[in-house]
């Protein structure tokens, strides 16, 4: 066939929308170009009708008018009217039984010789069983399947400006078809990777296991997106909403926003091929109208979408002037055609459902328009045999194939064998120099009053995720699927009754999380993608930005790295810290030397180095030396044998530039705003690939890149793609965590975008501030690099310099490889944080006792019980036996509590339940400072093998807050739900009257660390610390928590990460994109410094908390009401006091966790 295309075309764009036949929304082009096999106005076709009550009549195609471009039952009447507030909307049937019916064949023995005369009939039968309330405009929608959408006499009268425009202006196609005749799915399949693989059917009631599979394994087969790609061409895919179809597929791992194409446009950016999604309706995570063309939304938003697209193409006239801009519809939708879809090549498929040869025969017409200034305007023309001469969605890849040089044979027999656009004759000489027109601004209905709806391809696309989601998980794809759909239609109704009573918004829901099913998305595809052993590549990145490995296709893209130092203020002259005057020429030579060796070679031009002299003008001043060498000083608490005066470090250049730099990075916000730009706009100029971060450096460049995380948009593409390696660092130092972040270090990338890979680095021995990253990040690599070298022989170094770090064995099998590999130059594949190992559970449950303690006078008799007792309340609570562990015993010991802790809290999401239960010992250590002075006093559960002088037996409050300060945290109880009781107290003492005191005394030696003497009482008083004027009371307002007692350290709040001021937190939560550190709800059974008791129960001992607790939840439950958390915990304290046991419990977390109805339950108590 000839090439008649010209080269000239370096961009193709595709924009395939939704559900319309060639007929429907084309086929009067006849009215423009008699030539089209479109309408015959004076012979229209038709289609029979029996009627529900027998009688029959005859449905013709006739011309539709505007108020019906929406599919709604009653159609909405002309403002200032109002449509009824139960209005249907209605979807004309598309399935493959749907389209047996309107071809009028039968696929179960042969698709040939179709009468095109059951559309009227399918779609009334369908309205009949569809519409609940408005049954009777069951014939009216049989009428608007055959209706047909007119041109107006002059372009200035066209309804739908936006299409009708670009059909008068370019060039139309009256016989492209959809690929199968049947649904979206398969055939956006088809236009993606050339066939379906054999999947048909969506996943239904029944079916769902079978088609999440199937649609699970689209992902193996090449798609145009991944042969571009693997070609060294550039494809991108951007979407209106937040899930297009095309990322299902190999190589839709990244997608982009309409803003980003438009951007790309507007700066001469554009790729290879830019293949563009609407939105699907509720989908894209706002509410509104759906802009794909499916029904039952109005036809004029999509037509205006359509214009927004192109007229933003059309605008840079130096782009367009390369470009062909392809648009389509992915199938019919279940409106009339009246031309018989032709045969085909057969797949070769083996098909998921009973009818014989499917893929013999092509889908029903849809609507095609080429525009481009190489395009002759009018219609394709046909010659010789029209019957064989055609296109469907295959004939767009096989002429992407043909024009970027690719093998067809690579997307199938149906790709090899398929004719294309390219071949006819159509194409100028020259691209045409009559400008663009600008299609006319589409004039959309009114929505008010309408009910709120998500179309079926939007509710079908979340099912998937979800469903396919839950079944990796080990969870029930066909619950899934129907909660899925049942919840969005639950938040849809709740909302529309509230837009038209505004007294029923506070019963409305959140909508639908796009960001949600972005991440469950952006997970699927890395699990796809691993499963299938691909080789996973750089997609939808500037080339300037992948990290490609050398290869004979493709070249290396050039590599780039910037450097952040670990120090501040270094004047010329002066080395990094007064140490190394050449510290500069020591990181190039470094850096160059192990990509070398791996075989990335790098110039010394490619890599720079951030300066922050200018932003840190004159240094620290003295105040915060000193204050950088107290921290100094006092983090070394507790490495042996060491203290500050054995480092030998000059305290004038070293400490201004490391911990004084830190001090004043901390103090000033405006300096902190001042360099997180200073660093984006060298990003901007440099485009590194890697960044590479010490210390201070580290501080920064986190900082800038989580701000951008958090604003998303533009600056989230600013970063997209990089790799940061932070190393020697005090991101995660409590001090910075609580002044600066807000309590939380976070993802340095959001559903995919952002940060590709993180790599950390730490070094136990490093005496400057550092510590490790505990909060769960898939997309960080975090890797101990253990090292205790001096830098010099006269002069003992930190462990904190960066040679060591990146020459270290680890940094050399875990870093260097990485970074040179291609797999860096992947999308990170993204894995939301605690991926649970065993399958995630909505509920979990860890339940701790302790009786049989190794003192014998510290054995205790209830904890047990207590256990049995918690378990039997949960599960009558609806937690399965499953969800539930329990840890006795010689079994407790610090090794098996924190294992069983990790597995609570993994894989919690918002919305999950999560509780810990502890019945035993508890304690207060006194902690020294680096004074050597005790000045303050730790919580600690007494587990099996605790040991005074043995910290790592101890379990502290500190301790407890890695476990759970980075979960899912809204004030207002929407994200996890974790519940913590401790059925101990802290107060010391062994027995009270006949009952035991779930507290033990600490030894002599110890014990005096926490007293005083009192000369003027002549007596040991407890003494008090410092700090302990220094603890907030928990009811402030700051941070909605709320205690009894003013010293209550509260095993775990959260409260040291939190910042005292509560617009210091606001303002770091808007900064980086979080609520702070999470507050869960803890139940105390005692006081701080009051003793929890045992009580006896006949002949069983229960922990008298427990037992009151439990013994209220089965009141409520025999009385049928409903308490608040802190309703309860009143209640419970009241019997406490009836019964003179001396403790009062306690109640901490938000004010609306505590004020939450307790889910709780029990029946009768037994024995």
């Amino acid at each position: 066939m000839p090439n008649n295309w010209p080269a000239g075309i370096e961009h193709v764009v595709v924009l395939m929308m939704e559900n319309r036949s060639f007929d429907h929304l084309l086929g009067d082009y006849t009215s423009i170009n008699a030539a089209c096999d479109g309408i015959n106005r004076k012979a229209p076709s038709t289609n029979p009708l029996k009627l529900a009550n027998g009688n029959s009549t005859v449905i013709t195609q006739a011309s539709e008018f505007p108020e019906n471009y929406s599919l709604w039952a009653p159609p909405p009447p002309l403002p200032p009217a109002l449509p009824p507030s139960n209005s249907e909307g209605f979807d004309l049937g598309h399935e493959f039984v749907n389209v047996e019916k309107q071809l009028g064949v039968s696929f179960k023995t042969s698709p040939a010789n179709p009468t095109l005369a059951g559309f009227a009939q399918d779609a009334y039968d369908k309205a009949r069983s569809d519409l609940k309330v408005y049954k009777t405009w069951s014939q009216s929608m049989a009428q608007r399947a055959m209706n047909y959408i007119p041109f107006g006499a002059t372009p200035a009268k066209d309804t739908l400006p936006a299409i009708h425009g670009l059909a008068r202006n370019f060039t139309v196609c009256d016989r492209w078809f959809s690929s199968v005749p049947g649904p979206t799915w398969p055939n956006r399949f088809f236009a993606m990777l050339g066939s379906c693989n054999g999947h048909l059917l969506m996943p239904s009631t029944g079916t769902v296991l079978a088609g999440i599979k199937s649609l699970i394994a689209q992902f193996g087969g090449e798609s145009i997106f991944s042969l571009l790609r693997n070609n060294g061409h550039d494809a991108r895919i951007y979407s209106d909403g937040a899930i297009p179809l095309a990322a299902l597929v190999k190589g839709g791992l990244q997608h982009l926003s309409i803003d980003d194409f438009k951007s790309d446009v507007a700066g001469n950016k554009l790729p290879e091929l830019s293949w563009i999604e609407p939105s699907y309706g509720l989908l894209n995570g706002k509410l509104g109208p759906n802009v794909s063309h499916h029904p039952p939304e109005d036809l004029r938003f999509g037509d205006q979408f359509v214009g927004e697209v192109f007229n933003a193409l059309s605008a840079n006239t130096a782009v367009w002037n390369k470009t062909l801009f392809v648009l389509l519809y992915d199938e019919h939708g279940g409106f009339h055609d009246h031309v018989v879809p032709p045969t085909c090549v057969a797949t070769g498929s083996t098909v998921d459902v009973p009818w014989k040869n499917p893929f013999t025969r092509l889908g029903v017409r849809v609507p095609a328009i080429l525009a481009s200034p190489w395009l002759k305007p009018g219609l394709i023309p046909w010659t010789g045999n029209v019957q064989a001469q055609h296109y469907d969605h295959t004939s767009l890849l096989a002429f992407l194939c043909d024009h970027f040089k690719l093998p067809r044979s690579a997307l199938g027999p149906r790709v090899v064998a398929a004719q294309h656009f390219g071949n006819a004759p159509i194409w100028r000489t020259a691209p045409g120099v009559t400008a663009a027109p600008k299609l006319a601004a589409t004039v959309v209905p009114s929505r008010v009053g309408l009910p709120l709806i998500e179309s079926e391809l939007a509710t079908q696309s979340r099912q998937v995720v979800d469903s396919a989601t839950g079944y990796l998980d080990g969870l029930d794809p066909e619950q899934i699927w129907k909660s899925s759909a049942q919840w969005v239609s639950g938040f849809l109704g709740n909302r529309s009754r509230a837009l038209a009573d505004p007294a029923q918004a506070a019963l409305t829901p959140a909508a639908p999380s796009a960001d949600s099913l972005e991440a469950k998305l952006r997970r699927l595809q890395d699990l796809m993608v691993t499963a299938q052993g691909q080789a996973v590549r750089p997609v939808a990145v500037p080339a300037s930005k992948a990290l490609a490995e050398p290869g004979a296709e493709v070249a290396p893209t050039r590599l780039r790295v910037l450097c952040l130092p670990g120090v501040g203020f270094t004047p010329a002259g002066q080395g990094q810290g007064g140490i190394d005057a050449n510290w500069q020429d020591q990181w190039r030579t470094l850096i160059r030397t192990q990509l070398a060796q791996n075989g990335r070679p790098i110039d010394d031009q490619d890599i720079d180095f951030l300066s922050f002299d200018e932003q840190l003008k004159d240094g620290p001043d003295f105040a915060q030396i000193t204050r950088g060498l107290a921290m100094l000083s006092a983090d070394a608490r507790g490495k042996a044998d060491e203290n500050f005066g054995s480092w030998g470090l000059p305290v004038n250049q070293m400490l201004r530039t490391t911990v004084g730099a830190i001090v004043q990075w901390i103090e000033d916000a405006e300096l902190r705003t001042e360099l997180t730009q200073h660093l984006l706009e060298k990003i901007e100029a440099f485009n590194p690939q890697i960044i590479f971060a010490q210390g201070l450096g580290s501080l920064i460049g986190y900082d800038a890149l989580r701000r951008s995380v958090a604003k998303k948009g533009s600056a989230l593409k600013r970063i997209d793609g990089r790799v940061f390696v932070s190393f020697g660092s005090p991101i995660a130092l409590p001090l910075v965590m609580r002044e600066v972040w807000g309590g939380r270090v976070l993802r340095l990338s959001e559903n995919g975008r952002g940060i590709r890979r993180w790599f950390h680095l730490h070094n136990p021995n490093d005496g400057l501030l550092t510590r490790p990253i505990t909060s769960p990040d898939s997309a960080r690599v975090d890797l101990q690099t253990e090292f205790s070298v001096p830098l010099r022989d006269d002069l003992l170094d930190l462990n904190h310099a960066a040679q060591a770090y990146l020459s270290s064995p680890t940094s050399q099998t875990g870093l260097w490889p990485q970074l040179a590999r291609d797999v860096v130059a992947a999308r990170a594949l993204e894995v939301p944080a605690f991926l649970s190992r065993s399958g995630q559970r909505k509920r979990r449950a860890l339940v701790v006792g302790i009786n049989d303690y190794l003192d014998p006078s510290a054995r205790l008799e209830g904890c047990i019980n207590d256990t049995y007792l918690i378990s039997r309340m949960l599960q009558e609570s609806g937690y399965d036996a499953g969800d539930i562990r329990l840890l006795h015993d010689a079994r407790a010991t610090r090794a098996n509590f924190v294992e069983r802790l990790e597995w609570l809290v993994e894989g919690a999401r918002a919305g999950d339940e999560r509780v810990l239960f502890y019945s035993g010992h508890g304690t207060q250590l006194p902690v020294y400072s680096s004074s050597g002075e005790a000045d303050c006093m730790d919580e600690t559960l007494v587990l099996h093998d605790f040991d005074w002088d043995d910290e790592s037996t101890h379990f502290t409050d500190k301790l407890f807050r890695q476990f759970y300060s980075h979960l899912p945290f809204d004030p207002d109880g929407h994200g996890a739900r974790l519940t913590v009781m401790f059925d101990c107290c802290y107060a010391g003492g062994m027995t009270r009257g006949n009952g035991r005191v779930r507290g033990i005394t600490p030894p002599s030696d110890i014990r005096h660390r926490m007293l005083r003497w009192d000369p003027y009482a002549g007596d040991w008083d407890r003494r008090v610390y410092a700090t302990d004027a220094d603890r907030r009371d928990f009811s402030e307002q700051d941070n909605k928590t709320r205690g009894l007692t003013r010293t209550r350290t509260t095993q775990g709040a959260a409260t040291g990460l939190r910042p005292e001021k509560k617009a210091q937190l606001l303002r770091q939560t808007r900064l980086y994109g979080h609520h702070g550190p999470y507050m869960p709800l803890m139940l105390y059974a005692a006081r701080e410094n009051e003793k929890a008791n045992e009580y006896e129960v006949g002949s069983n001992s229960y922990g008298a908390f427990t037992y009151a607790l439990v013994e209220q939840l089965r009141k409520l439950h025999q009385e049928d009401a409903t308490l608040g958390f802190d309703q309860l915990i009143e209640r419970v304290g009241s019997v406490l006091s009836a019964r003179s046991l001396g403790q009062t419990p306690e109640i901490v977390g938000p004010s609306g966790v505590r004020a939450a109805v307790c889910p709780w339950r029990i029946s009768g108590l037994g024995r």
